[in-house]
C-alpha cells in the first residue's frame, strides 16, 4: 500500500511512537519507505498478540492515518465492531475539482456545522481528506452515516439530512431505552 508523504510522519509518531504501538498491540512488523511511502504489513509470530485477522486490522488503521484520521481514532479499528468506509469523490463524482470541492464542503457544512452533526448523530468520526471521505464507526451507525453522505453527497438540502439523522437517533436511543427496561417474566 502507498501513504501519502504528508502522512507518513504521523503513522511513525514521535520518535515512533504510533507505529511501535500499532506492532506490538496487534504482533505485526510495519516496514515503512519514508522516501517513496510504500508500505507493507508483515506478520510477526513471533509474538504473543499476533492473531492472523491483525495483518488486516493493520492494514485498516494504517489506511483510516493515511485518510486523514488521527491515530488515536484510527486505533478505534483494532475492537472487532468498528469498520472503515473510505467514499472516493473522483470515482462518485468525476474529475471536476470545482464540484469535488463544492460537496466537500457541502459535507462540511458552515463553521464545520453539518459535520459535528454527522459525528454526534452517528457516534462516529469523519475524516474529509483530500479527494475522500471517511467514516469510522460501529458497523450499525456506520450504514446511517454511509447513506446520510449519499443524501449530502447527491444534493439533497442539509435540513432533510438533519431530519434523516435525527429520527435515525431517536429510534436507536428508543431502542435501548426498551432494552433497559425490559420487563422480566
Amino acid at each position: 500500500m502507498k501513504i501519502g508523504k504528508n502522512r507518513i510522519g504521523v503513522l511513525i509518531g514521535t520518535e515512533g511512537r504510533i507505529k511501535k504501538e500499532i506492532e506490538e498491540r496487534l504482533g505485526v512488523k510495519i516496514n515503512l519507505d519514508s522516501k517513496t511511502g510504500d508500505c507493507e504489513v508483515l506478520p510477526n509470530l513471533d509474538s504473543s498478540n499476533y492473531k492472523p485477522l491483525n495483518v488486516y486490522t493493520t492494514q485498516k488503521i494504517v489506511n483510516a492515518i493515511n485518510r486523514g484520521f488521527n491515530p488515536v481514532k484510527a486505533m478505534k479499528l483494532i475492537e472487532e465492531d468498528y469498520d472503515i468506509e473510505v467514499f472516493n469523490l473522483l470515482s462518485i463524482l468525476g474529475k471536476s475539482e470545482k464540484h469535488i470541492k463544492r460537496i466537500k464542503g457541502r459535507i462540511i457544512g458552515r463553521n464545520g456545522e453539518m459535520r459535528k452533526a454527522l459525528e454526534r448523530f452517528t457516534e462516529c468520526y469523519l475524516s474529509v481528506y483530500g479527494k475522500t471521505v471517511s467514516v469510522i464507526a460501529i458497523y450499525e451507525n456506520l450504514q446511517i452515516a454511509r447513506k446520510a453522505v449519499n443524501m449530502i453527497i447527491k444534493g439533497l438540502p442539509h435540513h432533510m439530512v438533519l431530519k434523516f439523522l435525527e429520527n435515525k437517533y431517536n429510534d436507536k436511543k428508543k431502542e435501548e431505552f426498551r432494552q433497559m427496561y425490559k420487563p422480566e417474566f
